[in-house]
């Protein structure tokens, strides 16, 4: 990799130009052009893709300069009498090394910050940076291990995958409910209880309920204290959703045995979010998982989603406690049961074993819970619940990390984390035009000042592309200024050498995930095609996305197009600059 690279190592080309004596050291400037003439290098004369130009400029050959002393090592001399270019590139290494010291010790804002500064000293280096194809080719090879660093902490599995996050019903689902003595006195006070107590379904209070309710009170009083503590945050707005939706409002209990009103509840068979939805069902009313968000996990829309569930399940079923088994075993385990055994309810399928046992349980388990959360005081609970969140919404047509709109708006990143835990890697979608991003009341409209003077080397910017015949990721990489390693990464691409014809890329541009600019859409830098047998100008106009009479322009070629292999082709392509500029590329969905 680039970074365990010394700087000669890095731009050989320049490197081969010194002849390097015991008193003398001769050095070979950049021409007036910005091409190196070389000399006494034969394996750079072998390798190096050639551009296709009528202009020639004579070299400009630096004096000889004498050590001034015989005790420095070669190295010091070489410091001191340095090509400007290879000093500029061993700064821009040095920078990036101390930013790549940064990021192992976490610290990635700083990081970042000298990863940009060793980017601009290459590209402001004012040595003509696109007609100097040694530097420029430093600069991609830097750019694609910042990226690397970067993608290592955005592809890191904690942020694309969630850790699993204990529940309640992870350890009622193995619970034997006969195993719990009921105590005499909590059936008294329970009795006295449900006298005074209202709620909207049939509350059916026998045996294992009372035994759900001494488990909260013992073993699981710790996850009660915890459920009653974080219900406060979403309660106003669960009961107005429900009430939207005409769900029962008793109904949202059954968000404490399902994630304990966690959002980032994920559990080990796959579903996710307070009323932990699997990928298919969640789909099914509405909820988007993708590359970037996973709505399952998003606070509003879930519940919207699960107050929609619920009542469709009771729409079908007709009895609140089989539209609870439902919810947990599936209906159609419910309407196979009903099928062959008549109209049966849910306490007579416990009876007769026709359930899982996680679902046997899982019913008890809410009603107990209704029970608590209605006057959880006297069933020994004194946890005050935490505030309410309030939040306000904010369109955000482009690409953002949070860490940037934290700063912009003065708000921590957990604090945007837990408002948006839908976004699985802390930044906004790029393809939605205007996502609803959640942020703390009174925050809106400054976000929106922020965002529309926000600078594009401080959004991220991801494109989509469609492979044509005959591209590579090396082709498509320079024509976005991005790199292999980053797309080969965000796409999952195992083979870089195999691409089909109409796959559909997301590319990384030079500003992904690091903020790390380039240089304005207006701007142009060549890049350099062999010709290989079958080829045409056609089809290379076609790889790049340009047409024939700029091919036949750039590279003084007659109108006939006739080229040979082994020829050199020179390209010019715009660079894109924060997701705009004026590339013709073919873009479709994912």
């Amino acid at each position: 990799m680039f970074r365990d690279c010394k700087i000669r190592q890095l731009n050989p080309v320049l490197w081969c130009g010194v002849n390097v004596h015991r008193d003398a050291y001769i050095l070979i400037a950049l021409a007036g052009s910005g091409l190196l003439v070389l000399s006494g290098c034969s394996s750079w004369r072998a390798d190096a893709p050639q551009l296709v130009s009528n202009e020639t400029t004579p070299p400009v050959v630096a004096p000889v300069t004498e050590v001034t002393s015989r005790d420095e090592t070669p190295d010091e001399a070489t410091l001191q009498n340095d090509d400007p270019t290879d000093l500029l590139l061993q700064k821009a290494m040095e920078r990036f090394e101390e930013g790549e010291g940064l990021f192992e010790a976490g610290d990635f804002q700083e990081g970042r910050i000298h990863f940009q500064e060793a980017l601009d000293s290459l590209k402001n280096s004012g040595f003509q940076f696109f007609l100097n194809p040694h530097l420029e080719r430093a600069y991609y090879d830097l750019l694609g291990n910042i990226q690397e660093l970067e993608l290592q902490v955005w592809m890191d599995p904690s942020r694309i995958q969630p850790p699993l996050v204990s529940t309640p019903l992870d350890e009622i689902a193995d619970l034997n409910l006969f195993a719990i003595q009921v105590d005499p006195h909590l059936r008294e006070k329970i009795s006295r209880d449900l006298l005074d107590a209202r709620f909207d379904i049939p509350v059916v209070v026998d045996d294992n309920v009372l035994r759900m309710l001494n488990y909260y009170q013992t073993r699981g009083r710790k996850s009660m204290e915890e459920g009653i503590r974080r219900s406060g945050r979403y309660m106003p707005l669960f009961r107005q959703i429900f009430e939207e939706e005409g769900v029962p409002q008793s109904m949202i209990y059954m968000a404490h045995v399902e994630s304990n009103f966690k959002p980032s509840a994920y559990s080990r068979a796959g579903a996710r979010g307070i009323w932990q939805f699997m990928v298919a069902t969640g789909r099914g009313y509405g909820l988007k998982r993708d590359w970037w968000i996973d709505e399952r996990a998003d606070i509003p829309k879930s519940t919207r989603a699960a107050a929609r569930h619920l009542k469709d399940l009771y729409q079908e079923l007709s009895d609140w406690n089989l539209v609870m088994a439902s919810y947990n075993a599936g209906i159609r385990r419910i309407l196979r049961n009903q099928k062959r055994y008549g109209p049966i309810d849910f306490w007579t399928m416990v009876k007769r074993k026709l359930l899982p046992r996680e679902t046997r349980n899982f019913v008890p388990s809410i009603l107990a819970a209704m029970i608590v959360y209605q006057n959880p005081e006297l069933y020994g609970f004194n946890v005050k619940p935490d505030d309410p969140i309030e939040f306000e919404t904010v369109g955000v047509s482009d690409q953002v990390a949070l860490e940037v709109i934290g700063a912009e708006i003065n708000v921590p990143v957990g604090a945007l984390m837990e408002l948006n835990p839908e976004l699985r890697r802390g930044i906004t979608p790029f393809d939605q035009a205007d996502y609803e991003l959640k942020v703390p009341l009174g925050k809106g409209e400054l976000l929106i000042e922020r965002l529309a003077a926000l600078p594009a080397e401080k959004k991220a910017q991801f494109l989509h592309h469609k492979v044509r015949r005959g591209q590579t990721l090396s082709v498509i990489a320079r024509q976005y200024s991005s790199s292999i390693q980053a797309i080969a990464q965000v796409n999952r691409i195992r083979n870089i050498h195999r691409l089909r014809e109409g796959q559909d890329l997301m590319i990384p541009l030079s500003g992904t995930f690091s903020g790390v600019g380039f240089v304005p859409a207006s701007r142009q830098r060549p890049d350099n095609y062999v010709v290989r047998r079958g080829d045409s100008l056609s089809r290379i106009a076609s790889m790049y996305g340009v047409t024939i009479k700029d091919l036949l322009r750039w590279n003084n070629l007659k109108a006939s197009g006739i080229i040979y292999p082994g020829q050199t082709i020179r390209v010019l392509a715009q660079t894109v600059s924060g997701g705009q500029g004026s590339l013709r590329t073919d873009t479709g969905d994912r």
